[in-house]
């Protein structure tokens, strides 16, 4: 029996180093790719969790984000599998942007494995004014701040193929500037094409200084400036155009202004600059319609598809399969979220790894996102793994779809090399519930003897009886706090009740033939039933004090009368009490008792 317990002992104590192990191979952090950043511009939060134990880390439980807004979020994870263990690092990747300039904070981010909540530290953020080059004249070559290579084509644009101007001595609007929208409604997340024009009819001295316009709530891409310049007429006069785009996302829903954008240029030296503003853009931004969005989805606005590949259809028990699933699409790349799939006991998910391919073209943003899927196979045969899910609103069309991919088939061969330690525990834990037979529970039958047993009236009876008390023993309890709550109220109410059982001494002394105390003792008693009465202390007040007292209390003139008979009759008695007899006690009680059932009668 010794033997057992030192067994049982040994057991518990290797166990808890285990776990003490385990959870020390844990480190969970997080960082920003800067502690400064512009109101324009994004921060890169990342959350990491490595250690053996990560490979079945969930996503983390995010913190609480002050003045940021997630616009993107991806995943990268990294593994080495050498002689049997495994060691796993898991990156959670959220792109930010700041709503005003400020200061902006990240709390605490934490996760929970193997039963044990770790957490990061908070990171505070500067958020500063948009860096929009300063209005000053820029060399001929020089870009324009806000829209990628605006002025870098200088032939292109000042040389453009039709003939140079002449210079007239007054021209009418020689420069023009426009700001247009693909959309004045959106719903948040949506791609909305931002169209800056520059229109001339003359020829410039010096490159423009341009200012971009505010874009406040949304997240900003450029495009590719269109080198391609084009006559147009406005009202009869030939100008040369050209386009400058950007493509923004809505962050938020609400009312939002964008613009104007500023544009200074100088045609000649003999005339002052001349200052072009736009007209600023107002954009209605929708939020997202609750009405059957799927349970899978994660913010992705656009249009999309998906296809879903398994690079290995036959591979050794315990040996890595990799799935690509990649999805491709018009919308902001950066907030499509990995496909879901659930995957059965026989694989264990290692990691997942996401790979952003962004495309900026002309009339948008498109691209794909690839995501890098590890699977660990823990047992062997033929398994069909679950179709994969991806879920997008579609603007155009207002609803949500669900993208699914086809089954993916996989053969597991035998392997000489066991699986790591916490891969056999958890297969033999699952293998455990497998063989665990349900418990099936007669709920029917136990809810009707429940039934006819609260319906008995063997259980009525002393029910109504406890519910009848407790509404009583509540009642008495709010009773006696009313009182209590008010000294006064409560020395009134219990005067009477305190005077009987003072005079029930009082007749307990007359028995014994204690006349002395007996005398002390009705005179006490009528002195504090008044002192309750009338709200004044009466301990060791005296029979000239108690006149003084109550004849500034109101009493009435009979009852005064009374009592002042009462407190002569005490004190000729105090000063000679071997006149006091037990009939005079006897008439005495009675005047005591007599004269406080007067004065309750009549306050």
């Amino acid at each position: 029996m010794l033997k057992t317990g030192k067994i049982i002992l040994l057991a518990a104590c290797l166990f808890c180093i285990y776990s003490l192990a385990v959870a020390s191979d844990i480190t969970f952090n997080a960082s920003v790719d800067k502690n400064i950043v512009a109101l324009d511009d994004t921060v890169q939060y990342t959350v990491s969790v490595s250690g053996n134990s990560a490979g079945g880390a969930p996503s983390p439980r995010l913190p609480q984000f002050v003045n940021l807004n997630i616009v993107g979020t991806s995943q990268s994870s990294n593994f080495s599998f050498i002689n049997g263990q495994t060691s796993i690092s898991k990156s959670f990747i959220y792109t930010l942007r700041p709503e005003k300039i400020g200061q902006a904070h990240i709390g605490q981010a934490s996760i929970v494995i193997n039963g044990q909540t770790y957490t990061t530290e908070t990171i505070d953020i500067k958020v500063t004014k948009a860096e929009g080059k300063k209005k000053q004249p820029s060399p001929p070559s020089a870009g324009i701040p806000g829209f990628p290579s605006i002025w870098d084509d200088f032939d292109d644009f000042f040389n453009s193929p039709f003939p140079r101007f002449p210079r007239p001595q007054v021209v009418k609007d020689p420069i023009k500037a426009d700001l247009k929208a693909s959309q004045t409604t959106a719903y948040v997340n949506q791609q909305i094409l931002l169209t800056f024009t520059f229109y001339r009819r003359v020829n410039l001295l010096r490159s423009p200084s341009y200012s971009p316009p505010d874009t406040t709530g949304f997240w900003a891409v450029n495009l590719p400036t269109n080198k391609d310049v084009r006559e147009v007429m406005l009202n009869g006069i030939r100008y040369v155009a050209q386009d400058f785009k950007m493509a923004l996302f809505p962050t938020t829903s609400g009312d939002f202004t964008i613009g104007p954008a500023t544009l200074i240029v100088k045609t000649d030296p003999f005339t002052s600059e001349q200052v072009i503003k736009t007209n600023p853009l107002k954009i209605k931004v929708l939020p997202l319609p609750d009405d059957e969005k799927p349970a899978n989805f994660a913010g992705a606005v656009g249009d999309y598809n998906m296809d879903v590949l398994l690079r290995q259809n036959e591979i050794e028990r315990g040996q890595p399969i990799q799935i690509t699933a990649k999805i491709r699409g018009e919308g902001n790349i950066q907030t499509i979220s990995e496909p879901v799939s659930s995957f059965t006991s026989e694989f264990k998910k290692l990691s997942s790894t996401g790979k952003e391919n962004l495309i900026k073209g002309k009339n948008g943003v498109s691209g794909s996102k690839s995501f890098e899927i590890v699977l660990i196979p823990l047992n062997e045969g033929k398994f069909t793994l679950p179709p994969f899910e991806f879920s997008y609103f579609n603007p155009v069309k207002k609803e949500y779809r669900t993208l699914k991919s086809r089954e993916l088939s996989v053969n597991i061969l035998p392997s000489k090399i066991p699986l790591p330690q916490e891969y056999e525990k958890s297969l033999a834990d699952e293998n455990a519930k497998k063989q665990m037979k349900p418990i099936n529970i007669p709920w029917r039958k136990i809810g009707a003897v429940v039934f006819d047993l609260v319906t008995s009236v063997y259980f009525l009876l002393p029910f109504l009886l406890i519910i009848v008390l407790l509404i009583t023993f509540v009642s008495y309890r709010k009773y006696k706090e009313r009182l209590v709550a008010n000294p006064v109220r409560f020395r009134q109410k219990q005067a009477l009740k305190v005077a009987r059982k003072r005079l029930k001494k009082a007749f307990h002394l007359l028995k014994k033939k204690e006349l002395k105390e007996f005398l002390g003792e009705i005179f006490n008693s009528t002195a504090k039933y008044l002192g309750d009465k009338y709200n004044f202390s009466a301990a060791g007040i005296t029979a000239d004090g108690l006149r003084e007292i109550l004849s500034s209390k109101g009493l009435s003139p009979e009852a005064q009368k009374q009592l002042e008979s009462f407190i002569s009759e005490c004190d000729m008695l105090r000063f000679t009490p071997s006149s006091l007899s037990r009939q005079r006690a006897v008439e005495l009680a009675k005047v005591a008792e007599e004269l406080i059932i007067a004065v309750e009668k009549i306050s």
